[in-house]
């Protein structure tokens, strides 16, 4: 510290008795040590970042835009090109499904709230609506023709109990595990779907269920990043973390757009 203080030419600290206590110069001098510490930790953590290595197998199902997903992996592999990506991509019991027979390291999916576990990371927050055409009116019975994702998609069940809870009678007109394709056959006139009020769909298509005496109540759903019990790899927290940094900065632009 002597030779320091020589070479500054100052004394930077004051020494009282038992007691030291660091002159202006000092305090000064230790905000500069606290920015080179800083500066430190960060570059070794950016080097330790770089140096992970192996496969992330995730999964996905197709309800956030796939652009979106492939463009924070793509991010994500820029930080760790040592670190390989292998998506599949399938509706969210599924995706769920191949998670818990350790197919995979982290999955993105839908739940309920009820559904949340403590190591799950929230994406995003989805409302859910009854989407029709302007032109689509209910059997003459009073039927609800219903377009689903099929018996293993995570809106059927959601529909279908509200739909009987209200005394609604429903028969499935189109099953189809592509979110594309429910929207095609609900832009096309032929029933009704559950999808996320964030969709879009064509013009003069819209959340219709109050003007057809449809049933309210439709949960809002959240979008997960989940790991597998199985996986403690850092590349797939990794990963993980990347995936909330890229929704937050999707959510954030959309917000400045509205």
């Amino acid at each position: 510290m002597k030779r320091l203080e020589e070479r500054l030419g100052h004394a930077l600290l004051v020494r009282d008795g038992k007691s030291i206590e660091p002159t202006e110069m000092g305090h000064e001098l230790l905000t500069h040590a606290e920015r080179i510490l800083t500066a430190h930790d960060d570059a070794v953590a950016a080097l330790r970042l770089r140096e992970l290595t192996g496969t992330v197998r995730l999964g996905c199902n197709d309800e956030p835009q796939i652009d979106q997903v492939a463009d924070i992996i793509r991010s994500f592999r820029e930080q760790h090109p040592r670190v390989g990506v292998h998506t599949r991509i399938g509706l969210s019991s599924v995706v769920g499904a191949w998670l818990r027979a350790g197919e995979l390291d982290l999955a993105i999916v839908q739940v309920l709230a009820s559904d949340l576990k403590e190591t799950d990371v929230v994406l995003r927050r989805d409302r859910l609506g009854w989407f029709a055409s302007p032109d689509l009116a209910l059997e003459e019975d009073g039927s609800v023709p219903l377009i689903t994702f099929g018996p293993r998609g995570f809106y059927r069940p959601i529909a279908e109990k509200l739909l009987r809870e209200a005394g609604f009678e429903h028969v499935v007109v189109v099953e189809c595990e592509s979110t594309s394709g429910v929207i095609a056959a609900v832009e096309a006139g032929l029933g009704v779907a559950v999808l996320n009020e964030a969709h879009p769909v064509a013009p003069g298509v819209a959340v219709r269920g109050e003007g057809l005496g449809l049933p309210c109540g439709l949960p809002e759903v959240k979008l997960i990043a989940r790991r597998s019990q199985r996986s403690r790899d850092a590349a797939v927290r990794a990963l993980q973390a990347t995936l909330v940094e890229g929704f937050s900065v999707e959510q954030a632009s959309a917000g400045d757009l509205g």
